[in-house]
């Protein structure tokens, strides 16, 4: 076996958008159990050429105004593929392991022409080569490319080369193998409660701090399911759980027992020294009542700030005053869409209008400030259709709200519905779906429209009706919209988006 056998992670991150990844501190820790030398290049911090999301949605109003000045964060200046390069020679990684989703697989790109001199076997994973393995593996400098869950395979893919074996039948991986590319079946789940605890000890310091209603805090993020329940049809979500399925592997949404998440809080607030938790789930409140009562009393013992996303069918009044009794700072909601019938059927989200207008009653009764989160630009959308949600989120009591551009991630249902009606280029892989507006080609709503409506949205839904005259100016980029949207915006920010 090669001693000394050594792992670069490469995370081609957006930009200032923390905190670290769940997945790749978790992997850090198995590797390092294991004996593996560990190391990262992230490009968290380099000078970005565009708005950073965060910033894109304070422009639009979506969030308070925040400065990462205020606790000494500034950007990286130099040349990121001159550094890329300088990490592999000072480091001289035995594998390239990069952690991707859909939106940085351009980025992850740049970076692999940076290296493509270098003789180094490179393995991809992440929601997007596990949703479109064969794009990803039909790069030539991409050997390896995991499908699914990663904790597994990548302890069995380093032993197998540090030890000069044949790497290219390992469960979870698609291997090229002389010219033929050989697929591997998936593998069992894991059990949540045997993975270690993140090793966050390869991340920048800086990686920890996330803006919170306009204060900057020092976060950690903790895993409490993976998965989720629902079956939305533009998320990945169900389409990984349908792909484990076809495998014959069931259960693949799962809960850390509330004794592993107590050991995770316990070790990774005092080692990182967090003022604020982040539960990274698609659907927190996805427990029993004797699993929330149980979270409850655990966590009283903590009572850092904490946010969480969940869905409104799991809102009780009650269960949100215990939230907030135990240091529930901020919780986050999926509307979408506030059509009913548009959204039951295109969408898959069941619920009622009048169902999340008491769910969110309740969440602001209990005193939780909620972001409502929707979505533009859906196939088949018109400006009608937008204004039911804009309408619909009228009626909502919450503390802020925003509205993204739909994005057809590869795999989901949306993505076939795109492609069949030619609203799509499947060539055209990726952009940035808060700050580029929306990738499809449609009759009834243009990328223009679109994007016009995602900075004014906020604008409709909160200031009096006899402005939306004016509010319409504010849509056109061009000058006379420009100045009104400036106008209109600092109306908004000494109204409703004053810093907690």
């Amino acid at each position: 076996m090669k001693k000394d056998f050594k792992i670069l992670f490469v995370y081609p991150n957006e930009a200032f958008l923390n905190p670290p990844p769940i997945a790749i501190g978790v992997l850090n820790s198995l590797l390092i159990a294991e004996g593996f030398k560990t190391d990262i290049f992230d490009n968290t911090f380099y000078e970005p050429k565009d708005l950073t999301s965060d910033k894109a949605k304070e422009e639009n109003l979506q969030v308070r105004p925040f400065n990462f000045a205020e606790r000494g964060i500034c950007t990286d200046k130099t040349d990121i593929q001159v550094d890329i390069r300088k990490k592999i020679n000072s480091f001289k990684p035995d594998l390239i392991a990069f952690s991707v989703l859909e939106g940085t697989y351009p980025v992850s790109l740049d970076l692999l022409n940076a290296i493509k001199d270098y003789k180094v076997p490179v393995i991809f994973g992440g929601v997007f080569p596990t949703m479109a393995p064969e794009i990803v593996l039909r790069h030539p400098q991409v050997t390896f490319v995991c499908c699914g869950e990663g904790e597994k395979a990548i302890v069995e893919l380093c032993k197998a080369l540090a030890e000069g074996r044949d790497a290219s039948r390992i469960d979870n991986l698609w291997a090229k193998d002389n010219g033929r590319v050989i697929k591997n079946a998936i593998s069992k789940v894991v059990d949540l409660d045997d993975l270690p605890v993140p090793d966050y000890s390869i991340f920048d310091e800086r990686r920890f701090y996330r803006p919170m209603a306009g204060h900057v805090y020092r976060t950690v993020p903790i895993e409490t399911n993976r998965g989720c329940p629902f079956q939305c049809t533009f998320c990945n979500s169900p389409t990984t759980a349908k792909l484990y399925s076809q495998n014959n592997v069931k259960n693949f949404f799962r809960k850390k027992s509330i004794k592993k998440i107590y050991s995770e809080l316990k070790t990774l607030i005092k080692k990182h020294n967090a003022e604020y938790v982040y539960f990274a789930s698609d659907t927190f409140l996805s427990m029993s009542n004797k699993e929330f009562d149980e979270f409850i009393e655990m966590y009283s013992e903590f009572r850092l700030p904490f946010w969480i996303q969940t869905r409104t069918e799991t809102v009780t009044l009650e269960k949100m005053e215990r939230l907030k009794e135990v240091g529930c700072h901020r919780m986050s909601t999926g509307l979408e869409h506030g059509n009913e019938a548009f959204r039951k059927s295109i969408l898959k989200k069941q619920f009622k209008n009048n169902d999340f207008i008491k769910a969110a009653g309740e969440i602001y009764e209990a005193g939780i400030p909620l972001t409502v989160n929707n979505i533009i630009g859906f196939p088949h959308e018109n400006r009608d259709l937008v204004f039911d949600t804009i309408r619909l989120n009228r009626k909502i009591k919450f503390d802020s709200c925003n509205a993204y551009a739909f994005y057809p991630f590869m795999g989901t249902p949306l993505y076939d519905l795109c492609l069949r009606e030619g609203f799509l280029n499947d060539v055209d892989t990726t952009k940035g779906c808060l700050t580029k507006g929306s990738r499809l080609n449609m009759p009834g709503l243009s990328n223009e429209e679109i994007r016009g409506l995602m900075r004014t949205f906020v604008l409709y839904v909160k200031l009096p009706l006899e402005m939306w005259p004016e509010i319409k100016i504010a849509e056109k980029f061009d000058e006379e919209g420009n100045a009104k949207f400036r106008e209109l915006r600092e109306i908004y920010l000494k109204k409703f988006l004053q810093k907690v």
